[in-house]
């Protein structure tokens, strides 16, 4: 190698007195020549290797470069030059020998190892010796930062030796595997001590790219000695954790899938390099590879075992020797359920004959009983579906056999190959124990840690409800696991018997397929279980509690609205055999749940439709209707049984408005039903009329207006009742009623008139009323709810419109503002003007120059311009009226539309076109100028 140079000498020279100089120095010099100089130097002394130093923020420190590393990593290339072998030994001796000062003195540069990462993939493989290789363990300890060294290590320079396929290669990359997935256990914060996590030593999207480029080229490449790497991290993670007998929570499926939701953890990594190295050992040496899997179903932990059924699966050709083996009764337990239900789909129909019956026989010695020993024929049922829907599609037994176990469970499986399918995972703040840890306690030790957690007195600390709504989703994940045992629960704090509730609501209103005939029976049991106990009706257990954790309110709550769920439709809704424990549970609670605060600017319906009380009402009517239908199918539309048997639970809840303690619930939900109280029982609804809309209870009349406020269809019975009492007028003029209520009243008066239930010549009418109190807001909806109809074609509608236009427009104080917009307002009735006659001509002229005051122009140029294809003069003269006040100018195709239509007409409708041109010229618009141009130069051209 050359000597330097005497310039070259200088320029080392000063580097030595100028420190700032050697950062741009050592990336900018090149050639291995500088190497000896520098050593010479110190420069590449263990002692310059830069250590970490406090930085300005408290707790944190800075990592600094050490710039001569560049140099080296900028000439590593040169070293595969076999001319410059005797370098590679000298850059070898500065890794090891800076890394070991490092390691005897506990000192941390992230930077410079990342930086000898890269050098050493870059010196010749056959140069490193293989105990030399250990100082890559160190730099992946490093307590700041080792991704960096993990990404060059691991998915640069391990692909590289692995494809070298030669001995020494393959044992440096057999080492760097060992290396790279170390697991470490960390202790978890906050929790009792003990609990672990297993983690690598960098992060886990590195980790997930090394496996992914490396783990089936290991397989391939190293075979045997790769698996072993991850057959004994992974045991160790199960051991250390405990955690291999419920692995099919933390990993549902041995292959890559959307419901492996800790997929980066490093258990589940190590599956994935496990799994995949499988695949390339079985890939390129099946024999050996195989010995290897039968001997995996052997090991002490089913979660390689689940590995073992998953390979066996994709390579049934191999390994026909061992489904004897696999056919056995352990197999079905839900822990190997997503393994063995794919293997059976994929490999029964070349099982042999004897195989097959094996099988069935499994299938059908499944059983399921609840907590006291009891057989339940609809839990068997569905969970002997779930592995027959495995082998269905292959024989007519296996179909017919599915068949009838699908008609005792009443219905079919959802996703039967997982034991626990997570649809909507619940995020939230950390809980006390994880949904894996409490899957894995049976079900007396469930309950013992569930009654055992106490919250600290540590401010915030929201344990009880995190933990709480972990255990619903545990519930929700294995619903036919719990429903069985739901007895168990029943002394649990209430918290837990709240979300266990709503986990079985939430599972039913998303339709997920279950035997619900039996699970309905058991929550109905369960619910009037809990609501018996005395400790239920304790004051204390109405109080709210800290965080947002349930009391007895909010399970009175969750029962009514589970009820109410189950009732609702025909289509979805619980057995009617359930209906009459249904209602004991009803009727029991409303003897004695409390109703909500009222007060006279109350929203009575939010408070009623939400409160304990209002669902459990919910909850009766919707049962009461269901009865009511189910009783119509049987017997040719008659009901009038079953009315007969609810009519005094209502009857007595009409009445407890009038008490000294009054509820009003009831009082604002039989208004808010009124369409279904008329269905159940019209008399009953026209015989109290004068208890529901009691003007003698203000309040209680509050709640029934408002409930009517949410009323879609106006009977003429009760507008005529309505009417009568004064009811609608009533709630224009009261100071306490919502505008939406005063809104229904107008409504209900416009409905009215406009089927015919009053008109203008009765004396009491209230559309007369209406119009004779000219109060703008009054009118202004009116004219809007009137002109929301927009049919055309509709001669009672139009005539009603042309004889209420008028009287309104009589009424309108054209110099007044108000008077103004209200005629601005009267152009959204344009669009039922389909001819001009004088009446419409005069009405339209008077509102036409308003248009704009309240942005109607939009409607009304569009209306003309549809009366201009019959009669463009008369809309011509409408549309002057409109520029008389502005010039409106969009719609354009409107105005398009209008000016074709004079041109039509000839030189009196081309003059007519240029007036209203000038119009809008004279207030600077040129618009339709350029419309009118264009329209011309096209009707001439086809002329």
């Amino acid at each position: 190698m050359s000597e330097l140079s005497a310039k070259e000498l200088d320029l080392m020279q000063r580097i030595e007195e100028k420190v700032e100089l050697r950062p741009l120095f050592f990336r900018k010099v090149k050639g291995l020549k500088w190497f000896d100089p520098l050593a010479e130097r110190g420069y590449f002394s263990p002692e310059a290797n830069p250590k970490p130093v406090p930085a300005k923020e408290e707790g944190y420190v800075n990592i600094p470069s050490w710039p001569v590393v560049d140099y080296l990593v900028k000439t590593a290339p040169e070293l595969a030059d076999k001319k410059n072998l005797e370098y590679v030994e000298k850059y070898l001796h500065v890794l090891v020998n800076v890394t070991t000062y490092a390691k005897k003195n506990k000192v941390s540069n992230y930077h410079t190892w990342w930086q000898f990462a890269e050098i050493i993939s870059l010196i010749p493989h056959n140069s490193i010796p293989i105990e030399s290789i250990d100082i890559v363990d160190y730099w992946l300890d490093d307590k700041y930062e080792c991704g960096l060294v993990a990404q060059v290590v691991g998915a640069k320079w391990l692909p590289k030796l692995l494809q070298i396929n030669d001995d020494h290669a393959l044992k440096l990359a057999n080492k760097i595997i060992e290396f790279l997935y170390k697991v470490i256990f960390i202790e978890r914060e906050h929790e009792e001590k003990g609990k672990l996590d297993a983690s690598f030593r960098f992060d886990y999207y590195h980790a997930k790219e090394i496996t992914e480029r490396t783990a089936k080229l290991a397989g391939e490449k190293l075979g045997l000695d790769a698996i072993k790497i991850f057959d004994a991290f992974l045991s160790n993670i199960l051991v250390q954790l405990n955690s291999d007998l419920w692995s099919s929570l933390w990993q549902p499926a041995i292959e890559d899938h959307e419901q492996n939701k800790y997929r980066d953890d490093a258990k589940n990594i190590l599956i994935k390099a496990y799994r995949d190295s499988m695949d390339g050992y079985i890939h390129t040496t099946p024999n050996e590879a195989s010995k290897y899997v039968k001997s995996m179903l052997a090991s002490e932990y089913q979660t390689i075992q689940r590995i073992a059924i998953y390979i066996i699966g994709r390579n049934y050709h191999l390994f026909t020797d061992v489904v004897d083996q696999l056919l056995d009764v352990k197999y079905l337990d839900s822990n190997y359920q997503h393994e063995m239900w794919h293997f059976l789909n994929k490999c029964y129909p070349n099982f042999t004959d004897s195989n097959k019956e094996k099988v069935l026989e499994l299938i059908y010695g499944i059983a399921s009983y609840d907590d006291e020993g009891e057989l339940h024929a609809g839990a068997s049922a569905y969970n002997k579906a779930i592995w027959l829907s495995a082998i269905k599609e292959y024989g007519e037994r296996e179909a017919n056999l599915y068949f009838e176990s699908t008609k005792i469970a009443k219905t079919e499986p959802e996703h039967p190959d997982f034991s626990s399918y997570m649809s909507v995972g619940w995020s939230g703040r950390k809980s006390p124990k994880t949904i894996e840890e409490l899957q894995a306690l049976s079900f007396d030790e469930l309950v013992q840690e569930l009654k055992n957690y106490k919250d600290s007195d540590a401010f915030n600390d929201h344990g009880l409800e995190e933990l709480a709504k972990v255990f619903k989703q545990l519930v929700k994940n294995e619903p036919l696991k719990y429903y069985l045992n739901l007895n168990k629960f029943i002394y649990l704090d209430f918290a837990y018997i709240y979300e266990l509730i709503e986990a079985y609501r939430n599972l039913w209103e998303d339709k997920s397929k279950f035997p619900w005939d039996e699970i309905w029976e058991k929550l109905l049991e369960f619910c009037s279980n809990v609501i018996e106990q005395d400790r239920f009706w304790d004051p204390e257990n109405a109080k709210q509690r800290e965080s947002f954790v349930a009391n007895r309110h909010w399970i009175i709550s969750s029962i009514g609205r589970f009820i109410e769920a189950g009732t609702k439709t025909d289509q979805h809704a619980f057995d009617e055999k359930h209906l009459s424990d249904a209602e004991k549970i009803l009727t029991y609670l409303l003897e004695r749940v409390k109703g909500s605060e009222y007060k006279v600017d109350s929203d009575a319906v939010s408070i009623s439709i939400n409160s304990p009380r209002g669902h459990c009402l919910n909850a009766l009517i919707n049962l009461t209707l269901r009865s009511c239908r189910i009783s119509d199918k049987k017997n040719n539309n008659d009901h009038s049984m079953v009315w007969s048997k609810f009519a005094r639970y209502y009857d007595s809840e009409l009445g407890r408005s009038d008490l000294t303690e009054p509820e009003y619930e009831f009082a604002t939900l039989v208004t808010n039903y009124l369409p279904n109280f008329l269905y159940m029982s019209k008399p009953w609804v026209l015989e109290n009329l004068n208890r529901i809309f009691d003007q003698n209870n203000y309040l209680k009349w509050l709640c029934a207006m408002q409930g009517y406020a949410y009323v879609g269809t106006i009977y003429q019975e009760i507008y005529g009742y309505l009417r009568m009492h004064g009811d609608l007028l009533k709630a224009l003029d009261d100071d306490n009623i919502r505008n939406r209520i005063k809104e229904k009243a107008i409504q209900n008066i416009a409905v009215a008139y406009i089927n015919n239930f009053e008109s203008f010549e009765e004396t009491n009418s209230l559309i007369n009323t209406l119009i004779e109190r000219n109060n703008h807001e009054e009118i202004n909806h009116l004219i809007w709810f009137i002109g929301s109809f927009r049919k055309k074609g509709d001669d009672n509608l139009k005539n009603k419109v042309y004889e209420l236009w008028p009287k309104i427009l009589e009424n309108i104080d054209l110099s007044t503002r108000h008077g103004r917009r209200m005629a601005s307002k009267l152009c959204d009735w344009t669009v039922f003007v389909d001819q001009i006659d004088e009446d419409i001509r005069r009405l339209l002229l008077t509102i036409a120059p308003y248009s704009d005051e309240s942005h109607n122009s939009y409607t009304i140029l569009e209306s003309i311009s549809e009366i201009s294809e019959t009669q463009p003069f008369e809309a011509f003269e409408i549309w002057m009226k409109i520029l008389e006040g502005s010039t409106p100018d969009y719609p354009e195709e409107a105005i398009r539309s209008i000016f074709t239509n004079l041109l039509k007409k000839g030189s009196e409708g081309l003059r007519k076109a240029r007036q209203a041109e000038s119009e809008y010229l004279k207030n600077g618009n040129v618009r339709p100028s350029l419309w009118l141009r264009e329209i011309r130069q096209e009707m001439l051209s086809i002329d």
